[in-house]
């Protein structure tokens, strides 16, 4: 039986991108099965001659010492009465099969199997194409929405971007194109599954690359990058160049090379932080836009729970799980009363990020907390100087019934607020008012400097203010009353 191979393996191999010695080895395969079939052997071996196109079959026995299945097993003794030069784990050629003489369902069979080999041999395909891109941006068009997923056609296959890997307030509709960074490929039952994000950091380092000419030429470095996506994203850039100023460069003129950067991102805020190689300095960066007044770097013991390369637990002789103990950096950040706010973040988002970019753990306090702290270790001193135990301090000096005190002034924190919306005490705290007296201290004038806080709005805090004052100090005056009745 002849076939014109050449021809077939070209025009295959052309439309489905696979190497002809696959094909070639697929179509052998596949006649193989048709003969298995036809001729009910177990061991068939198939050879095509790629340069004739001849095709020829024979039934095989795979050469082996003892002989446990005689249908697809021969000994070495009685294979080398055939052939005196094969070995042990060859395959030995006997009886030739007459290809031509196969059956319609043979030939079905055969179908079948070369299908499945050249589906096998596009996903290898598609695997090694993919498998070399891991942080690599590609661009694709949204195909459909599947349980959450996003699927995108990427021209050649389909890759997804799971729920995890989608950014919160982000919509895609059918047809939408995006970009996204490939994080993983992996060999799915049916076909290869090309892992994409729109959160991976590695997505606004290859954008910056894109947008900033001094980053792809290597004049200007990403040291490092954290985003937390959708909100705010901060990068560390180095320059080698000492003419060229690495922050600028990424921002732009006017802004315009960060601002395209967002857009793409739907919004998400990012700071251009100068790298240093001192903690200090690269924390005062990172940091920004507070003002911080002292850095202290100091080593702090912590136990962890050690796990192997899988994130499985490792667990020791005994069955409990091994821990160590190691040192982490921790940084004692001092902000003025005025910065502290602003420089932990909304929700602690600036704080947060500043320790994802430093690799350590960061403890922000005002000026006012290490001084109350130094003064009560000051009076812990003396107190020990004196011979006075804390204990002995605390006592009262007669012990008999006490009418309790009840500060009337003391701090109302802006929660207690009822009608105070989350965005509206946001706004206060970000410019410094963290109470109800802070508020109070502020006139109708001053609070409507504060953007998105209209004169209304500033007057009706202040009543509101008051009067939640008023009820804590009526409160305060009632139990006092009580108590002294009691």
């Amino acid at each position: 039986m002849k076939l014109d191979i050449n021809t077939l393996v070209r025009q295959v191999a052309a439309e489905r991108d696979i190497e002809p010695e696959k094909l070639i080895d697929a179509v052998a395969e596949a006649i193989s099965s048709a003969a298995r079939k036809h001729y009910k052997e177990r061991s068939v071996h198939t050879h095509i001659d790629p340069e004739t196109g001849e095709i020829r079959c024979w039934v095989s026995r795979t050469v082996v010492e003892e002989v446990e299945d005689p249908e697809i097993e021969i000994s070495l003794e009685e294979a080398r009465e055939i052939d005196p030069e094969i070995e042990v784990g060859g395959t030995l050629l006997l009886d030739p099969l007459d290809t031509s003489a196969l059956g319609r369902i043979a030939a079905q069979s055969a179908r079948q199997v070369l299908f499945q080999r050249v589906r096998e041999a596009e996903r290898a395909v598609v695997y090694r194409n993919y498998s070399g891109r891991i942080g690599e941006m590609i661009n694709g068009i949204v195909k459909r929405m599947d349980r959450g997923a996003i699927i995108v056609e990427l021209g050649d296959t389909e890759g997804i971007i799971p729920r995890g890997h989608q950014v919160r307030h982000e919509r895609y509709g059918q047809g939408d194109r995006i970009r996204a960074v490939v994080v993983d490929v992996t060999m799915d039952a049916a076909r290869p599954q090309v892992v994409l994000s729109r959160t991976d950091p590695r997505l606004l380092e290859k954008l910056l690359e894109m947008e900033v000419p001094e980053i792809y030429d290597g004049t200007v470095a990403i040291k490092h990058c954290v985003r937390e996506p959708g909100e705010r994203a901060k990068v560390a850039v180095f320059s080698r160049d000492r003419d060229v100023d690495p922050v600028g460069a990424c921002v732009g003129l006017k802004g315009s090379r960060v601002q395209a950067i967002t857009r793409e991102l739907k919004g998400e805020k990012i700071d251009i932080i100068p790298w240093n190689n001192d903690l200090v300095t690269f924390a005062q960066n990172a940091l920004a836009p507070a003002k911080i007044n002292r850095v202290a770097v100091r080593e702090e013991p912590i136990t962890i729970q050690l796990r192997d390369e899988e994130g499985n637990v490792l667990l020791g002789e005994d069955g409990n799980p091994v821990y160590e103990q190691q040192m982490e950096t921790v940084l004692d950040v001092i902000v003025g009363p005025e910065q502290l706010s602003l420089a932990i973040g909304k929700r602690g988002q600036n704080v947060r990020l500043a320790s994802k970019l430093l690799g350590c753990r960061i403890e922000i306090k005002s000026e006012d907390a290490v001084k109350d702290e130094l003064a009560s270790a000051l009076a812990s001193m003396l107190r020990e100087m004196e011979g006075i135990s804390d204990e002995e301090e605390s006592l009262p000096e007669v012990l008999e019934p006490t009418t309790p005190s009840y500060d009337y002034d003391e701090l109302i924190p802006l929660e207690d607020l009822a009608a105070l919306t989350d965005r509206l005490r946001e706004r206060l705290e970000d410019h410094g008012l963290h109470t109800v007296q802070d508020v109070l201290a502020k006139t109708a004038e001053e609070l409507s400097d504060i953007p998105g806080i209209g004169p209304v709005t500033a007057k009706r805090l202040l009543d509101m203010a008051r009067e939640t004052l008023e009820a804590a100090r009526a409160d305060a005056a009632a139990a006092e009353e009580e108590a002294r009745e009691e």
